[in-house]
């Protein structure tokens, strides 16, 4: 595109747009103006740029035209342009000098030129002030008058003549002198005249005259503003003049009205009304040009409103009326349409760019969419800006982007980045502008005049630059998702000079931007720090953890920063802000990227105990150490009352040696017994020397006695109270005064007391020892209590032996009463211990142990003692089984609470003893109760116990051996496992008539009829089994339950089956 030239802005008195409504309405107004001599005054409304002055250009042009053209004399009253003057004096004066004195004179000058000098005449009032004065002369003559008897005296004094002359003669050369002097600067410089001696002479007598005044003149100029009937009676005499001169008529033009502000629209507007609306003129037109918005917004404060919710609603909007009352009809400048403007808009670009151009299509897109009103003046004020910029910007800039850039360039100046990153001003091109990438750089190349490469790197790195050292992202925000967004970043961080502010200013621009390319900024930032070098920070700032946590070299920035930190630590450094900034760091680098600085910097022992104060987890973290002598000596050092205090020794021994404060606590715990305040806290120093968890052997510190004398002086609320208790507790068996105390003097503790005793006991008494004791404390119920709290509380670092404990579990579980699976789980902390317990010890746990332990299986405690015992069973061969199932001893009754799958040498001794008393062989049997827990435990087992009694079923039946005694004892079992309904003989053999007579016996047959029932069945013969059966029932005729049972095996008492 070629460069282009501007286009005036003077109005073409041509109609442009297509469809020639201007045109149309030009002759429609030429044709009222030569028509109708009643139109005096025709309003023209239009916006502003309309084209409201193009039209009276054509109305002029198109008046010109025919044989008449000449008739019509347009004049042009530029209100704007005179807004500062009398308007009505105005008019009069522009329009009478223009039919005067104008290119084409119309009027008589010589009959118009006395009442033109008349209305162009100013008038001058002057008022004279005349005041006496007394002038410079008579008072310099007066001083000389009064000076002279002085000068004569002192005249007197002179011896020598001609001085004495001299003297007398100088106030009057002096006066002289004066009037001289003045009397030639005035010749000069006021009346620019030479000077003569005459008038110096002349006016020095002057000074002897009465009649000298001082004269002050006051003159007012003034303009005169026409009045109403003046203007008219003007207006008429040239009115009759154009009449008379050819019937010429005027058409005068009061033009940009609708510019001047409201009060002056107003006064116009009233000269306008007055003396042309309801004067009738022959040859005299007016032509109003006016915006009908303007001239409502003049006369909006004489609307009338009414209140509608809260808001005024104009009810008569005089502007209206006022434009209806004033003019004799109102032509309305019709909008160009879309077709129109447009071709008006293609035309005027080919007259600024040359007739080769196109415009582009975006171009008119973009002055559509963004113009509210098309109208001849925006396009060419658009067009000439547009120009204007072509000529200076990059080529490569497309026009649409310069379109854009003239109709956002006032929102742009105003708030420039948010503008080019962010535009508001595109309004119903955002959809098409919103998402465009290249819109950003070619508005910025626009609005600094850069070069499209430069534009937005060079303005935004400099702008982000600045706020990164500012501490500042509200640049970076904006450019977040833009093209060269991180382009701009890399460029703008490689500039910065503030490296904290710059991380701290990323920090809240990123937030959890983990990216591949955040992490590349981050390490930028870094290497400008240039961490090898020497730095200003001493110790620990924000921006040290923001790097660390971002940047990819982490071992070498937190060895870096160790060093420097470390290096400027002395004695009274901040410790505190080495600490947080320590733990700072350490949240962005791991475990073992910590191990790489084995840094270690001495600290005073003040300091130290500092640092373990406020880290006690992990205060050897920190690269700070103390020497052992120093910590020792400051610690033996101080008074009893901070070294009782100091409670950090637990922390410490693992790192520092102190064997000189540990015979301190000793030693001052020995002196201190009497001080219960110092001795308190110097037990609690005391048990923090306690290694392995190990009782404190009291009595090496303090005797029996001093503990008894404690007991006595302490009331149980004291602090030290339940430490001397548990004292006591374990020396009870040492010392008769303590015995006696603890049975008769404590008398009862509160909950509270019990626990705090609970809670520092293990200090002096194992917890193992307290609970085989517990029998030795049976008068003493609150010892019961305190063991209870540390089997359920787990309260302390307790030690015990579990062997011993599990051996004396009875009288431990009678003493403590307590749940057995709460103790046990207690217990199972010493798990790891339980191996000491070995299968020879199994005789040594008590059955209730087992069976509680069985209880409570899952506890790795219980599974391995119950296995040991399961063992131990098994152990057991024939014959010791034979003899516990006899003695019911220790083995069975551990047998009894558990028992294993199946023992094999358990079953065949339960035969043997079956068999041979059976047979006969043996007297040896076993109670009815023990036999009864023997067949239970085989059917634990799963064993069929009718094995062993269709043994004993075919003993007695092959051998004839059964008796009554042994059918009472082996009948339950035979009936219920020895299947005496499969053997014919079992009738006859084992339940033989001379047994029925036995009431036992024929209660164990009438609980078992059932079976009897089968066996009778299946027997070969049972008279002898009926026969004595119905003799029973007989012989016992009052028996109904023997009658029945007869009646149930279908056994008649009057005769046999």
């Amino acid at each position: 595109m070629r460069k282009g030239k501007l286009l005036s802005k003077v109005p073409c008195n041509s109609d442009l747009f297509e469809g020639g409504a201007h045109r149309k309405l030009a002759i429609e107004i030429s044709d009222e103006i030569r028509n109708d001599d009643n139109c005096t005054i025709i309003g023209i409304d239009g916006g502003w740029g309309s084209g409201k002055s193009n039209l009276v250009g054509m109305i002029k042009k198109e008046l010109s035209m025919g044989t008449n053209g000449g008739k019509y004399h347009f004049f042009t009253y530029d209100a704007w342009g005179h807004q500062t003057d009398l308007q009505r004096r105005t008019i009069l004066e522009e329009l009478t000098s223009d039919l005067v004195k104008g290119q084409t004179p119309i009027l008589n000058e010589n009959s118009w030129k006395d009442s033109l000098e008349n209305l162009l005449a100013k008038k001058k009032h002057t008022s004279t002030k005349t005041i006496p004065a007394i002038g410079i002369g008579t008072i310099v003559s007066l001083f000389t008058i009064l000076l002279t008897p002085f000068v004569t005296h002192l005249a007197s004094l002179v011896s020598v003549e001609w001085l004495k002359q001299a003297v007398l003669v100088i106030p009057y050369v002096a006066a002289y002198g004066f009037f001289g002097y003045r009397h030639y600067g005035k010749m000069k410089d006021k009346y620019k005249q030479d000077f003569t001696w005459e008038k110096c002479l002349s006016e020095f007598f002057l000074i002897y005259k009465d009649d000298i005044k001082e004269e002050t003149k006051f003159e007012t100029i003034s303009e005169k503003e026409p009045s109403s009937r003046q203007f008219k009676e003007w207006i008429h005499e040239i009115d009759n003049s154009l009449k008379q001169n050819n019937g010429i008529v005027l058409v005068l033009v009061i033009d940009n009205m609708d510019r001047l502000p409201k009060q002056k629209v107003q006064e116009l507007w009233a000269a306008i009304h007055s003396c042309f609306s309801e004067e009738k003129y022959t040859n005299i037109r007016i032509i109003v040009p006016f915006d009908r918005l303007h001239i409502r917004n003049a006369f909006q404060s004489e609307n009338l409103v009414r209140q509608c919710d809260g808001k005024d609603n104009a009810i008569t909007v005089y502007g209206d009326d006022f434009i209806n009352k004033t003019f004799y009809i109102v032509y309305t400048v019709p909008p160009p349409i879309l077709s129109g403007w447009m071709h008006y808009f293609k035309d005027r670009w080919k007259e600024a760019f040359g007739n080769s151009a196109i415009v582009d299509y975006s171009v008119l897109q973009v002055y559509d969419m963004l113009t509210k009103e098309q109208s001849p003046r925006k396009i060419i004020a658009f067009i000439n800006q547009f120009v204007t910029i072509r000529n200076l910007c990059d080529k490569r800039i497309d026009d649409k982007y310069i379109a854009l850039y003239i109709f956002g360039r006032s929102k742009i100046i105003e708030n420039p980045l948010e503008e080019i990153l962010n535009p508001s001003y595109l309004q119903g091109l955002n959809f098409l502008y919103s998402d465009d990438e290249n819109m950003a750089s070619n508005i910025s190349s626009l609005y600094y005049q850069l070069s499209l490469d430069k534009a937005m790197d060079v303005v935004f790195t400099r702008e982000v630059t600045a706020e990164l050292d500012d501490n500042n992202v509200k640049v970076l925000d904006q450019l977040r998702g833009k093209a060269n967004y991180w382009e701009i970043l890399n460029h703008s961080i490689t500039a910065v000079s503030n490296i904290e502010n710059a991380a701290l200013a990323l920090e809240k621009h990123f937030g959890d931007n983990s990216s591949h390319e955040a992490s590349l900024i981050w390490d930028a930032l870094y290497m400008r720090s240039n961490p090898g070098s020497a730095t200003r920070d001493k110790q620990y700032e924000e921006y040290h953890g923001i790097l660390l946590k971002h940047i990819s070299e982490k071992k070498e920035y937190y060895a870096h920063l160790l060093t420097v930190y470390h290096a400027n630590i002395y004695d009274g450094f901040d410790l505190q802000n080495y600490i947080n900034g320590i733990d700072k760091l350490h949240e962005f680098i791991s475990e073992e990227d910590r191990k790489i600085s084995d840094r270690k910097t001495i600290i005073s022992p003040k300091q130290y105990l500092q640092l373990v104060e406020s880290r006690k987890d992990n205060f050897e973290e920190y690269g700070l150490v103390v020497e052992d002598e120093k910590m020792d000596d400051y610690l033996v050092n101080l008074d009893v009352n901070k070294l009782a205090n100091m409670k950090l020794y637990p922390l410490l021994k693992n790192e520092v040696e102190l064997p000189r404060y540990k015979e301190q606590i000793k030693q001052l715990v020995a002196e201190n017994t009497s001080n219960f305040s110092i001795e308190t806290k110097l037990l609690c120093r005391l048990k923090e020397l306690v290694e392995d968890d190990r009782p404190i052997d009291i009595s090496v510190y303090i005797n029996d006695s001093e503990i008894y004398n404690m007991l006595n002086a302490l009331s149980k609320d004291e602090k030290l109270y339940p430490d001397v208790l548990a004292m006591a507790i374990s020396r009870y068996s040492n010392n008769s005064n303590i015995h006696s105390f603890l049975l008769n003097s404590v008398g009862a503790l509160s909950e509270e007391q019990i626990e705090n005793i609970a809670n520092c006991i293990q200090y002096y008494i194992s917890y193992g020892k307290l609970l085989l004791q517990l029998g030795n404390f049976s008068a003493v119920p609150y010892v019961a209590d305190i063991a209870r709290i540390l089997t359920t509380s787990s309260s302390g670092n307790s030690k015990m032996n579990i062997k011993d404990s599990l051996v004396n579990y009875d009288n431990i579980y009678s003493h403590l009463k307590l749940d057995s699976l709460s103790l046990l789980r207690r217990w199972n902390d010493w798990s790891r211990f339980v191996s000491s317990i070995k299968i020879a010890d199994v005789p040594s746990l008590s059955t209730r142990l087992v069976e509680d332990m069985k209880k409570s299986s899952e506890l790795q405690i219980s599974k391995h003692c119950l296995g040991l015992v399961e063992e131990y069973l098994e152990s057991l061969d024939q014959e010791a089984w034979k003899h516990s199932l006899v003695s019911n001893d220790y083995n069975f009754k551990l047998l009894c609470v558990y028992h294993p799958k199946s023992l094999a040498f358990y079953i065949d001794a339960f035969k043997e003893i079956m068999r041979g008393y059976a047979l006969g062989n043996s007297e040896t049997s076993i109670s009815n109760e023990l036999t009864e827990k023997a067949i239970t435990i085989l059917n634990d087992m799963g064993y069929d116990c009718s094995i062993v009694f269709k043994e004993v079923r075919d003993i007695f039946v092959n051998n004839s051996c059964v008796n009554k005694d042994k059918l009472r004892y082996f009948g339950k079992w035979l009936f219920l496992y020895g299947n005496l309904e499969g053997s014919k003989k079992s009738l006859n053999k084992i339940l033989r008539s001379e047994f029925l007579d036995d009431p036992e016996i024929l209660k164990l047959v009438s609980e078992n009829k059932s079976v009897v029932k089968q066996m009778m069945k299946k027997a070969d013969d049972t008279s002898d089994f009926t026969n004595k059966l119905s003799a029973l029932t007989k012989q016992h005729e009052d028996d109904d339950g023997l009658k029945s049972l007869c009646s149930y095996w279908g056994i008649d008492v009057d005769g046999s089956k």
